[in-house]
C-alpha cells in the first residue's frame, strides 16, 4: 500500500520521477513507476496500486489529458474524494475535471512559486489525514498519552468522591442564608421596638452584619449537634 499514487502520461515520466522523489523525501510512500514485474498483467498491478493508495495525484499535460488510462485513474480518485490534480503543462482538461482546482506546477521545480507547491503539499496532507484504503476505516488514535489518561481517570474519581462534599457545602450555605434572613427580620423588629424614633437606614449595615453572624453561628451549632447525634 502506498500513500500516493501518481497518474501521468509516459511522455511526462521525468517530471513524475522528480515529483515522486520529492514526495518520498518528505516521508510519504509513492507509487509511480509503471514497470510491471514478470508474470503479472499491467491492468491488475495498476488496479491494485490505485485501490490501495490513499491519495491520487494526477499530473495534467496535453498528453495525459488525452490518455484514457490517466482519465480513468483521475475518475477513480475523484470518486473516492482523494484526487489532488496538478498542471505540469498548459492543456485543455477533460470536461469532468475542469471544475476541480489544480495546483500550478508548470515551472516546478525550477521557477514554480513556493506558495503553489505549498498549497499542493497541503492538499495532499489533508487527503492523507482523512482517507483510507477502500473497505478499511482509518483507526482513530487517541492523542492523549497513557499518563494523561491515568491522570484524567484519577481526576474523574476525585470529582465523584467530592460530590457529597459539594452537596454538603451547598446545603450549609443555603441554611446559613435562611437563618441569616430570619435573624435579620428578628433584629429589625427588635430595633424598631427599642428605637422607634431612629431611622432604620442608620443601623441597616449593623443589622446585616449581626444577621449574617447569627445565621452562621446558628448553622454551625446545628451542624455540630447533628454530628454528635450521628456518632
Amino acid at each position: 500500500m502506498s500513500d500516493i499514487f501518481i497518474s501521468y502520461s509516459s511522455s511526462d515520466r521525468s517530471k513524475a520521477r522528480a515529483l515522486a522523489q520529492q514526495l518520498e523525501q518528505e516521508g510519504w510512500s509513492v507509487w509511480w513507476d509503471r514497470i510491471i514485474p514478470p508474470g503479472q498483467s499491467f491492468s491488475s498491478v495498476l488496479e491494485d496500486a490505485l485501490a490501495s493508495a490513499r491519495c491520487v495525484v494526477v499530473l495534467w499535460s496535453r498528453a495525459s489529458a488525452e490518455s484514457d488510462w490517466v482519465q480513468t485513474e483521475a475518475a477513480e480518485g475523484k470518486r473516492r474524494n482523494i484526487l489532488v490534480p496538478a498542471m505540469i503543462e498548459e492543456a485543455e482538461l477533460p470536461l469532468e475535471f475542469k471544475r476541480i482546482q489544480a495546483a500550478n506546477l508548470i515551472d516546478w521545480p525550477v521557477a514554480s512559486p513556493e506558495m503553489e507547491y505549498a498549497q499542493f503539499h497541503q492538499a495532499i496532507s489533508q487527503v492523507l489525514n482523512t482517507s483510507a484504503p477502500q473497505g478499511e476505516a482509518v483507526p482513530r488514535r487517541s492523542s492523549v498519552s497513557p499518563v494523561a489518561e491515568d491522570s484524567k481517570r484519577s481526576a474523574k474519581k476525585t470529582t465523584v468522591a467530592e460530590k457529597p462534599k459539594s452537596r454538603w457545602f451547598n446545603g450549609f450555605a443555603t441554611r446559613t442564608a435562611l437563618l441569616s434572613l430570619i435573624s435579620g427580620v428578628v433584629l429589625l423588629s427588635l430595633f424598631k421596638f427599642l428605637f422607634p424614633l431612629t431611622p432604620v437606614s442608620e443601623a441597616i449595615t449593623m443589622i446585616a452584619l449581626l444577621s449574617a453572624a447569627c445565621g452562621t453561628g446558628l448553622n454551625l451549632g446545628w451542624s455540630y449537634l447533628k454530628k454528635r447525634e450521628n456518632k
